[in-house]
């Protein structure tokens, strides 16, 4: 996590903030969600994602590993009681909390073990609920300039890799891709998997 402890500060740039409020964009566009849910945002980050879902929320809690980045989240959130941050790693603990949506952006390729936290996640939504990942559809690694350094452990992911996850866990997927990122003069896709 020390990559992201250090680049907290300077994490919302232009470019970010488009995108997530993008990506925030689409997912609502895709999947009809009711108002006053209880959401965690997994893997929040400074809320850039999350917070866009604001309107619909009567409570988030962002989840995320990094101090630095929950820093930025708490002073964004502060004067609204209904955000709260918690720090805390899924791949070795466990949460009692359930909530109605758990979303996720941009997150899942940093895990070790994302089907083992996927299953997790599971545990923890009401009944009826929703999870809702955002992240990289299959890549050749070239994305992120340096994997190792920024704690890339996938390369995205593939739609039957979701798709087994969703059938092992019992669990029903709509998956789509919702973005096209140029860069490296390629072309990467972002896709959009609601598991309920």
């Amino acid at each position: 996590m020390s990559h992201f402890n250090q680049v907290a500060n300077e994490w919302d740039s232009e470019g970010k903030i488009a995108m997530m409020q993008l990506l925030a964009k689409k997912v609502m566009e895709k999947v009809q969600l009711d108002n006053d849910l209880k959401i965690m945002d997994f893997g929040c980050g400074t809320g850039l994602f999350g917070l866009e879902f604001s309107d619909i929320t009567q409570e988030l809690l962002g989840v995320d590993t990094s101090d630095g980045m929950l820093r930025v989240f708490d002073e964004k959130t502060k004067e609204d009681n209904r955000f709260r941050s918690l720090n805390v790693n899924l791949e070795e603990q466990d949460l009692s909390e359930n909530f109605d949506l758990i979303i996720s952006s941009m997150a899942f390729h940093h895990l070790e073990n994302p089907h083992q936290v996927l299953a997790k996640l599971k545990k923890n939504l009401n009944p009826n609920g929703k999870i809702i990942i955002v992240d990289l559809d299959q890549e050749d690694g070239t994305f992120h300039p340096d994997n190792k350094s920024m704690g890339v452990k996938h390369f995205g992911f593939a739609k039957e890799t979701l798709t087994s996850w969703a059938k092992e866990m019992s669990l029903n997927l709509d998956h789509s891709i919702i973005n096209r990122i140029e860069k490296n003069e390629k072309v990467y896709l972002q896709f959009c998997a609601v598991f309920s």
